[in-house]
C-alpha cells in the first residue's frame, strides 16, 4: 500500500485557495514606481533573496536524504522520501521550485519503461500541483494498475476529479480509498466531496465526527481536517466557526502557506485587510501570499500599492518566462482588482474555467463577467452551479444577480 503523505492530504483541500492554468494578464502591469533599477551586486553582503535557514529541521532532513541518495543512487525508497519532502516543503512555503527538485530526484525512474508505483504517484502529485491534470490522471492510473490499493493514488485522483468538477468519478475514487486508506480518510474524502454538491451540512457532520477521533493523529492530518472544517463552515455562512477552524489549523501548522493564503482570503472577504498584512508579513516570497498582500494594500488604499502591483505583475511575467505560470485564478484577481481590466480578467477566467472548476474558479468567472458587463460569458459556470447545487453565501447571490441580468436581457426588446 502507498504511503499517504501530508501533501496528498493537503491537496484534497485545494479549493480553499491555490490555483490554476497557464495564462497571462492581458493588460500591461501598472507603471513601475521609482525604485532601484536592476544591477549587479558588488558586495557579497548584499541580500538578494531570503532562503530557508540551514538550521531548519526540514532543510536538515532534505540534506540528510540527499546525502543518502548520493550514497545509494539506486534506492527508490530514499528517492521517494526525498521527493515527498521537497513537495511538502515547497507547498508549506509556497515555492514551486521544490516541485522541480522533486521531479529531478524521480527522473532516473521516470525514464524507465515501467517506473515503480510510488514514483508514478509522486510524479502525479507534482503534475497536479502544476495543474497538468490530464497528465496527472494518466500517471495515477498507471500507478493504480501496478498497485490497486494505493490510497495516496486514489486520494490524489479524487482531488483531480474534484478540482475539475467531475464529482461522480470523485465519489468512486473516495470509495476506493476505503480499501486501503482506512475509515478516517474515506470519510474525509467523501465529506470534502459533499461540500461541493449541496450537502455542506452533512459534510460538516462527518468532518466533526472524524475530528473528535483524531487527537492521536499527526499534526498535519489534524490541520488538514481543520482546513476542511473551515471551508465547509464558510459554505454554510458560519463565519465565526470558520475562523475558529482556520486558527486551529494554523496553530498546528503555523507556516503552512496554503492555509495562510486561505485564511487571508477569508479575512479579505470579511473586510479585514490589515489583519492580512500581519498574517502574511513573513510570507511575501510566496507568489500566492504576495497577491493577497497586494489585495490588502488595495483595500487599505495604501500609498505603496503601485509598487506592489508592479512587483506582482513582474512575478507573473517571471513565472511565464520559466514556463510555470499556472496561477490562473490568481491572475484573474490580479487583472480584475489590481489592474482594473475586467475584459482581460474575463478572458483569463474563461480560460481558467476550461482547466478547473472549483468554487473559487466559478467565483472569479462570475465576478469578471459581471465587471465586464458580459453576463452571458458566465453561462457555463451558472449551468455548472445549478447542476452541482453548490452552497456558498458569496457565490450564490452573485449567480442569482447574473442570472437575473441574463433573463432581463432575454426579455428586453
Amino acid at each position: 500500500m502507498g504511503r499517504v503523505s501530508a501533501a496528498a492530504l493537503a491537496i484534497l483541500a485545494m479549493p480553499l485557495g491555490s490555483a490554476a492554468t497557464v495564462a497571462t494578464p492581458g493588460a500591461a502591469p501598472a507603471p513601475a514606481p521609482p525604485f532601484q533599477a536592476p544591477y549587479t551586486p558588488t558586495n557579497d553582503d548584499t541580500v538578494l533573496q531570503e532562503v530557508p535557514s540551514a538550521s531548519d529541521p526540514v532543510v536538515r532532513q532534505m540534506r540528510l536524504l540527499r546525502g543518502k541518495l548520493d550514497a545509494d543512487a539506486g534506492s527508490v525508497v530514499i528517492a521517494e522520501q526525498l521527493a515527498q519532502t521537497y513537495i511538502d516543503f515547497g507547498r508549506q512555503i509556497g515555492d514551486a521550485h521544490y516541485a522541480g527538485y522533486a521531479e529531478a530526484v524521480l527522473a532516473p525512474w521516470l525514464l524507465q519503461p515501467s517506473p515503480p508505483a510510488v514514483v508514478l504517484v509522486e510524479y502525479a502529485t507534482i503534475l497536479q500541483y502544476r495543474h497538468q491534470f490530464a497528465d496527472a490522471r494518466r500517471e495515477l492510473k498507471r500507478a493504480l494498475h501496478l498497485d490497486p490499493h494505493n490510497a495516496q493514488a486514489w486520494l490524489t485522483l479524487a482531488t483531480v476529479d474534484m478540482v475539475q468538477g467531475d464529482y461522480e468519478t470523485a465519489g468512486h475514487d473516495c470509495t476506493q480509498v476505503a480499501v486501503s486508506g482506512g475509515y478516517a480518510l474515506v470519510i474525509a474524502c467523501t465529506a470534502n466531496l459533499r461540500s461541493y454538491i449541496g450537502q455542506a451540512q452533512q459534510s460538516l457532520s462527518l468532518l466533526t465526527q472524524i475530528d473528535g477521533q483524531a487527537r492521536a493523529m499527526p499534526a498535519g492530518f489534524r490541520s488538514w481536517l481543520q482546513g476542511l472544517l473551515a471551508e465547509t463552515s464558510e459554505r454554510l455562512g458560519d463565519w465565526a466557526q470558520a475562523e475558529v477552524h482556520y486558527r486551529k489549523a494554523l496553530s498546528l501548522t503555523p507556516e503552512d502557506n496554503f492555509l495562510m493564503v486561505a485564511y487571508a482570503d477569508f479575512l479579505l472577504d470579511r473586510k479585514r485587510p490589515a489583519e492580512v498584512l500581519t498574517l502574511l508579513e513573513n510570507a511575501s516570497q510566496s507568489d500566492t501570499a504576495f497577491l493577497r498582500i497586494a489585495l490588502a494594500k488595495s483595500a487599505l488604499a495604501s500609498p505603496d500599492l503601485p509598487l506592489y502591483t508592479w512587483i506582482m505583475g513582474a512575478r507573473f511575467a517571471a513565472l511565464k518566462e520559466r514556463g510555470s505560470d499556472y496561477f490562473g485564478r490568481e491572475q484573474v484577481r490580479f487583472a480584475l482588482y489590481l489592474q482594473h481590466d475586467p475584459h482581460a480578467a474575463l478572458d483569463l477566467a474563461q480560460r481558467n474555467w476550461e482547466v478547473q472548476r472549483a468554487p473559487w474558479d466559478a467565483r472569479v468567472l462570475l465576478e469578471a463577467a459581471q465587471a465586464a458587463g458580459q453576463p452571458q460569458a458566465a453561462f457555463a459556470a451558472l449551468a455548472f452551479l445549478r447542476k452541482t447545487g453548490l452552497q456558498d453565501p458569496i457565490i450564490e447571490p452573485l449567480a442569482r444577480r447574473i442570472d437575473a441580468e441574463l433573463k432581463s436581457a432575454a426579455l428586453a426588446p
